[in-house]
């Protein structure tokens, strides 16, 4: 058990290091904050997915990670020192503030929190990073807090998804995905690798279309096409696809971020920020409201089976009446206690042709007659169903008029209360 909880820790700083090197890759030489700073999101997701009582091994794991990369890096110690307690200080305090209010790991929930924790650390964190750089360096204050807010905001809204969302994967032998939106999904992520190409690394848009940053646009809609198909998790790794690329072209003086920056005075990187900032935001969203939608019809298909066997049990079965149409639609299982499926009895002339003779002309007055649904007893009848028995069925219904005192609706409850088999048509 020992081993297994220095075991986590350890890989955290493993990942730590990777993303912090990755991140200096792409970032280039840089004096005070670089524009990639992916460790942010492995802090927070680390964080996050950790015990609370276990976050001092982590916590001491993610600051050697950070002195290893210094380390590795030739930087001055004491700054890197400096720069991971700042880092990893405030998401440490920030993400236990936010875990104090119980909320689920998936929704608009998530992402209310994961934009909560992104804002506060990146603002807190530039700040005081700026700060430091402003009075011991001279370093110009809101240029280098605007980089690293920006770079640690990023860096939570595309790494922390990717992580929380399949840490939580679980294989079954059933359900999941279905084959067409798999196969969907899969074209869309390809389509999706094919436009950021064109893009950033080709003139393909140049030469048929005579455009250039427009095709940016497109791969947002095959990220929001992934996330349809794939959900959250799918979602993500067309975001995280879709970083590595820009990030990759763009830190090689690709793309037309770099062409943009060298008309406005601006920073290559910091446009391509605010583009996956985008991009990890309509994921989010997009991967929340189907999230919400799924939720909704699962608990409504639930709901219903729930009634649906409670009036099966108790012999019941509710229905609706349209006057105008002479259209019923039924609740209840139909073809168990009826021995007919709905469709069947869709309609007021199929319904009243199952109903004993004597009984049918009452049953339709009281449905499309005097609609006063306070002075409307309970009305027992014989139902002819099913075939060769008479079902005794208790009718309790209302109607609801509409203004001019017209019929607009009737409701009821059917409730079998007896049969009798095997009686000859002509004794009934």
């Amino acid at each position: 058990m020992k081993e297994h909880r220095l075991t986590a820790p350890l890989i955290w700083g493993v990942l730590y290091f990777v993303a912090g090197y990755l991140s200096h890759l792409l970032n280039g030489p840089f004096a005070a904050t670089g524009y990639i700073w992916l460790p942010a999101g492995i802090t927070v997701s680390a964080l996050l997915l950790t015990l609370r009582r276990r976050w001092w091994p982590l916590l001491i794991s993610l600051f050697v990670a950070q002195m290893l990369l210094g380390w590795v890096e030739h930087r001055n110690l004491l700054r890197i020192a400096l720069f991971a307690l700042n880092e990893i200080g405030v998401a440490a305090i920030v993400v236990a503030l936010v875990r104090r209010a119980s909320f689920p790991m998936e929704g608009l929930f998530f992402v209310r929190w994961l934009l909560l924790v992104s804002i506060v650390c990146g603002a807190i964190s530039g700040l005081i990073g700026a700060s430091w750089f402003y009075f011991v360096q001279n370093v110009p204050f809101w240029p280098t807090a605007r980089v690293w807010a920006a770079s640690d905001l990023v860096a939570i809204l595309i790494v922390t998804p990717v992580i929380v969302g399949w840490s939580r994967f679980r294989a079954s032998r059933s359900g999941g995905i279905a084959r067409s939106d798999f196969i969907l999904g899969l074209l869309s992520f390809a389509a999706l690798l094919l436009t950021t190409y064109v893009a950033f690394d080709s003139n393909i848009d140049r030469v048929l279309l005579d455009i250039d940053i427009a095709t940016t646009y497109v791969p947002l809609f095959f990220v929001a096409a992934v996330t349809l198909l794939w959900g959250g998790r799918g979602g993500s790794l067309a975001v995280a696809a879709l970083a590595l690329m820009t990030f990759g072209y763009t830190a090689a003086g690709k793309g037309p971020f770099v062409d943009l920056a060298r008309f406005h005075a601006s920073h290559a990187l910091l446009e391509s920020q605010v583009y996956l900032a985008i991009a990890a935001l309509l994921s989010l969203l997009t991967s929340a409201l189907k999230t919400t939608r799924e939720q909704l019809h699962e608990s409504a298909v639930r709901w219903k089976s729930n009634v649906e066997l409670a009036l099966t049990v108790s012999r019941q079965l509710v229905y609706s009446l349209d006057p105008i149409t002479q259209t019923m639609s039924w609740s209840g299982d139909t073809v168990d206690l009826l021995g007919l499926p709905g469709k069947q009895l869709s309609t007021l002339a199929q319904v009243l042709a199952h109903v004993h003779e004597a009984d049918r002309e009452l049953l339709r007055r009281r449905w499309l007659g005097d609609p006063d649904a306070d002075s409307r007893p309970d009305f027992q009848f014989r139902l002819r169903l099913p075939a060769g028995s008479v079902s005794i069925v208790t009718d309790m219904s209302r109607s609801l008029l509409e203004v001019d005192d017209s019929l607009s609706l009737v409701a009821g409850v059917w409730h079998l209360t007896e049969t009798e088999v095997g009686l000859p048509r002509s004794v009934q």
